[in-house]
């Protein structure tokens, strides 16, 4: 078996596992079963795509022999578009001499954290190890490169549990002021004008139909200001997250017909239930996916992010590729949140993205780049996460999509 994605497959499965596989593929009974019972080939790429870690396979000539998805995601380009190239277009420096050093050295070389910079100028958090490949003759044929992502570790070890400060709060007062006041002093400049008599019908009816605005604009904060009701009625009990995301979806995808969104689920369905408040996450959920669905544009990009690249795209009358949305759950296993384990959801778009001057502010009070928007939405979601003892984390670039990534504990 001198396939390369065979051959990492075995990197991850113990020794016993190992001899229990390779003698599987070579017992006589296997070899008279080859013409009708072959191993296949697409089951080894699911496995080979599914692992955790990124993966890299360089012959050598360090040129690109294949990736896995998470590699994918982690340095931003489809296997498509690298395969065959040099690896040195788009891996960091750090991370090629890791590789030459096996290769030169005909052995496994674990290389240190490191947080290169990728040729974007994306900075990102690794750790790498790269292993000489060999064929069943023993011929050194290139090196796989397992690139460990530490960014989501990174960012939990820094912030543990998201607190609702009372700076925070205050942020919140004062963002509420400002919001009250502009509306306020609308209306009154308008009723100034009426009550002087001194304008003509026409202005008159202008100035009435600012105050009713202003009076809309008021009615609407009051209401978005209700979404603080659950802090004051949380009721924590055992609750399925992929319970609820099924439903958001249903609804969601119904009421976005018209954009052609394109719903794509990952779920781990050995995820257990979750100590929560059902309505608060729910919120939290339905608020994430649906500025997922309005970041992309009517007419999205045709770019589809890595991760959903073995998922066929669809395309909507007008013949443009839909947008998509992915919803993915998973265990966390290199980081707890509070000392328990954790699952993270993470909710992605191919849309528009958001500017990094804005990621600074998004969880901010009354923050958004939106026209019709409170600027609440994403502070309720961060301080109800924060209450149960979890994170959000958001990454974007431009033009080519978001991702939120909620994490939470799992009570013992």
């Amino acid at each position: 078996m001198n396939n390369p994605k065979f051959q990492i497959i075995l990197l991850w499965l113990s020794e016993s596992e190992k001899e229990n596989v390779r003698a599987y593929c070579h017992t006589p009974l296997q070899s008279k079963m080859t013409k009708t019972a072959k191993i296949d080939e697409n089951f080894f790429k699911e496995v080979f795509d599914a692992l955790p870690e990124g993966i890299i396979v360089l012959d050598r000539n360090f040129s690109v022999l294949s990736m896995n998805d998470t590699a994918e995601t982690i340095f931003k380009i489809s296997r498509r578009k690298a395969s065959g190239k040099p690896c040195f277009t788009f891996l960091p420096k750090e991370i090629e001499e890791t590789a030459e050093k096996a290769l030169r050295e005909q052995r496994t070389v674990f290389g240190d954290e490191s947080n290169p910079i990728l040729r974007g100028g994306e900075r990102i958090s690794v750790h790498t190890v790269a292993s000489p490949l060999f064929s069943d003759e023993g011929n050194l044929v290139g090196v796989i490169i397992q690139v460990k992502d530490l960014s989501g570790a990174k960012f939990l070890s820094e912030k543990t549990q998201q607190q609702i400060s009372t700076s925070t709060l205050e942020g919140l007062i004062v963002g509420l002021a400002h919001e009250l006041k502009n509306p306020l002093s609308g209306i009154r400049g308008a009723a100034q004008i009426i009550v002087e008599g001194t304008s003509g019908k026409e202005e008159r009816i202008k100035c009435a139909e600012i105050i009713i605005k202003e009076a809309d604009r008021l009615k609407a904060l009051l209401e978005t200001l209700k979404g603080l009701e659950p802090f004051a009625k949380e009721i924590f009990e055992p609750v399925d997250i992929h319970e609820i995301l099924l439903e958001i979806i249903l609804l969601e995808s119904k009421s976005s017909k018209e954009k052609h969104i394109q719903f794509i689920q990952n779920f781990d369905v050995t995820l257990p239930l979750v100590q929560g408040d059902r309505d608060s996450l729910k919120q939290v959920l339905l608020n994430l996916i649906k500025n997922a669905i309005q970041a992309i544009p009517d007419s999205p990009s045709p770019r589809i992010p890595p991760s959903l690249s073995r998922s066929p795209i669809q395309s909507g009358r007008s013949g443009m590729p839909l947008g998509t949305v992915e919803i993915s759950t998973r265990w966390v296993t290199d980081y707890k949140l509070k000392d328990e384990n954790a699952i993270s959801i993470e909710i992605r778009d191919n849309g528009t993205g958001i500017q990094k001057e804005a990621l600074e502010k998004i969880f901010s009070p009354f923050y958004t780049t939106k026209k019709e928007g409170s600027g609440l939405g994403l502070f309720l979601a961060y301080q109800i996460i924060a209450k149960h003892g979890g994170a959000i984390q958001v990454e974007s670039e431009l033009g080519k999509g978001t991702v939120f990534k909620v994490y939470l504990p799992i009570s013992k």
